[in-house]
């Protein structure tokens, strides 16, 4: 379910399709990261204070930015708080329906920096990520690592449903508590997202209508499951559910673009490229994507080969709803 300040939203959008060149859509600077395990979170809160997090040196820096006015600026990134003198592997935000921002990320080692299962660590901010809560961890399975790296789905407020490595699961906040979501079974390291309609859609090409209790399969569905961690799907106030897909040769690929689908997760037959600089991409780019108002979203990705002008760079693009066409 999306934030209930976005469901304020038209429940459909009026695009013209048109097409896009290089000098239309021109991407923001960020930060220019090390290298490593860069792999971006973003979130929106209801005041429009876009938030991101990455990976500024391998494990070891795990860094914060913010930007007040839809991704123009952005704060110079400072370590992130609970990080810092850690080891860690970057993770997901997710904006609640009560405007706190979550932050989950995966502890590689305990308070001593003692090497243990990876395990996930959840902070909240009710200050748009300024300033954050103590880390609280999400259940575990004993002994068996346990990673996150996509938004939880808040089902209400004292359930939400969380995507890990090795198990996929509803919580409960207040209680601590968890059970199986819908028919029990892992989705594996992938994003889930339900739509407005009620239904569900897995990155492991899976849709419900029943709340997880029974599944389908969907055809030529973009392969989120390789590699899952990597790539992400969303699902905009309006219903429209955009999915990643990074073609190309070599680690990063050459390009990446959405794949759309425009009737509730059924087919997914629209694509639209965003990022084809014309050699191949430095990193495996790990795009995540957030809806900045009715008309307009925006994605964070890296791109870090220093044959582009300006050398390595964690960055931001803004774009039109309107170019992904009706």
């Amino acid at each position: 379910m999306r934030p209930f300040w976005l469901c304020l939203y038209a429940a459909s959008l009026s695009f013209v399709a048109s097409f896009v060149t290089a000098d239309e859509l021109r991407p923001v600077r960020i930060a220019k990261p090390v290298g490593g395990h860069i792999h971006p979170a973003a979130c929106v809160s209801p005041k429009g204070t876009i938030v991101v997090t990455y990976g500024q040196i391998n494990h070891r820096d795990l860094r914060i930015s913010r930007s007040t006015d839809g991704g123009q600026t952005w704060t110079e990134p400072t370590p992130f708080e609970h990080t810092i003198k850690k080891t860690y592997y970057p993770g997901s935000l997710t904006t609640l329906r009560d405007g706190k921002l979550m932050h989950a990320w995966n502890r590689w080692s305990g308070e001593t920096n003692e090497l243990e299962p990876r395990s996930v660590l959840y902070s909240l901010s009710a200050d748009d990520g300024v300033t954050w809560s103590e880390p609280k961890p999400l259940p575990r399975t004993e002994n068996v690592m346990s990673v996150i790296r996509h938004p939880i789905v808040e089902l209400n407020s004292n359930r939400w449903l969380v995507p890990l490595s090795d198990r996929t699961f509803l919580f409960d906040p207040a209680t601590d508590k968890s059970e199986p979501f819908g028919d029990g079974r892992l989705h594996d390291l992938v994003p889930i997202v339900r739509t407005p309609k009620g239904t569900f859609i897995s990155g492991a090409g899976l849709r419900s209508t029943d709340e997880g209790k029974t599944w389908k399969e969907i055809e030529k569905f973009p392969n989120l499951k390789e590699q899952g961690w990597r790539h992400e799907m969303v699902c905009l106030s309006n219903g429209l559910l955009l999915a990643s897909e990074i073609p190309g040769l070599g680690v990063g690929g050459e390009r990446i673009r959405y794949v759309i689908s425009r009737d509730d997760g059924l087919t997914w037959n629209d694509t639209f490229e965003y990022h084809n600089p014309g050699r191949p991409i430095g990193g495996r780019a790990c795009p995540r994507t957030v809806e900045l108002d009715a008309k307009t979203i925006g994605v964070v990705f890296y791109d870090v080969s220093e044959q582009q002008v300006g050398g390595p760079s964690l960055f931001f693009l803004r774009i039109p709803l309107a170019k992904l066409g009706k």
